[in-house]
């Protein structure tokens, strides 16, 4: 490509500088050219075609290069980096993993800053559906869920943990979306039964992972390499130091809709809270847990070897 030909392809997929080393291995210069050169918003598979001999819609399609213009019509638009990039975690994680450490690191956090700037960051408002559940309640959603599920690799944690050395398990996203522009359309995230589903989310569940859904997916999270836990954080900061105070009255994301309680008559001391816990919530030896701070996502009390710790209803939790 010519020097203005990579601009323009630069400017027109929203490709950011820190993806420039790896750029090749990511989006294809084939694919760099056609972006440049092909002035059309939307286009047909033939136009593709005519633009450049070897470009294949369906094949794009599937890499996240292009999308879907309207429902039901064979036209397509030119997708975006971001785009590009989920697809390419999921469906290429090992090319992904063999980049370097920094740029890895350089790529997640790009690519969770536009994540997180499009949240609408309204104290009064959660940026999404998204709530926490415990693993009963996932199994449950399985099971009452009429739609096929899907499983994919989890982009959060494939982007964030090879450089922070997440040993969490990778395949462990499902989704019951399948519509054009979703994963399970493009053929990246695969068909599985209700039985794979729920073999995923206990084993996930004994990973130490925590179940979050909204209505179209369930995930099983871990906080160092999570998206929706980095940004909670996030959130939760800025509202913080923008209201002027550590209790800040915003709504809860995910939502909570559960907090532990513990009777500590029945504890053996055996640590096992302490260890599952992801916001290290327990201190045993004095027989206490920050209450306030927990998000109800059961994984210490499914592990409690003497039934010491159970969780009660709120109506609302906190940060």
């Amino acid at each position: 490509m010519t020097p203005v030909e990579k601009r323009k392809f630069f400017t027109r997929f929203e490709a950011p500088a820190v993806a420039e080393a790896v750029l090749d291995s990511i989006v294809t210069p084939a694919e760099q050219r056609l972006i440049a050169r092909l002035d059309q918003e939307t286009f047909s598979a033939e136009d593709l075609r005519r633009a450049d001999g070897g470009a294949d819609a369906r094949a794009l399609y599937k890499r996240g290069v292009i999308n879907y213009a309207e429902t039901g019509a064979d036209l397509f638009r030119f997708s975006d980096f971001y785009t590009r990039l989920d697809v390419f975690v999921i469906s290429e994680h090992e090319t992904y993993r063999a980049f370097t450490k920094e740029t890895q690191k350089n790529l997640d956090e790009w690519y969770f800053s536009v994540y997180y700037e499009r949240l609408n960051r309204d104290p009064d408002k959660r940026p999404s559906g998204d709530a926490v559940i415990t693993c009963e309640e996932a199994l449950s959603r399985v099971d009452g869920e009429s739609r096929q599920a899907y499983r994919a690799y989890c982009d959060c944690r494939v982007l964030a943990g090879g450089y922070n050395d997440c040993a969490a398990p990778l395949q462990t996203c499902i989704s019951f979306r399948n519509g054009v522009n979703t994963s399970a359309h493009r053929g990246v995230s695969k068909p599985i039964s209700k039985d794979e589903a729920k073999r995923i989310i206990i084993d996930a569940d004994n990973a130490g992972l925590m179940h979050t859904a909204n209505p179209h997916t369930i995930c099983n999270c871990c906080t160092d390499c999570c998206y929706l836990s980095r940004a909670r954080k996030r959130r939760g900061a800025e509202l913080k130091a923008r209201l002027k105070t550590q209790n800040a009255p915003f709504l809860s994301w995910p939502k909570v809709s559960k907090r532990i309680q513990a009777d500590w008559e029945n504890c053996v001391a055996c640590g096992v809270c302490e260890e599952r816990c992801p916001f290290h919530l327990f201190a045993v030896a004095e027989k206490q847990v920050d209450r306030a701070r927990c998000i109800g996502c059961s994984l210490c009390v499914n592990a409690c070897p003497n039934g010491a710790l159970s969780l009660e209803r709120i109506s609302q939790g906190g940060e």
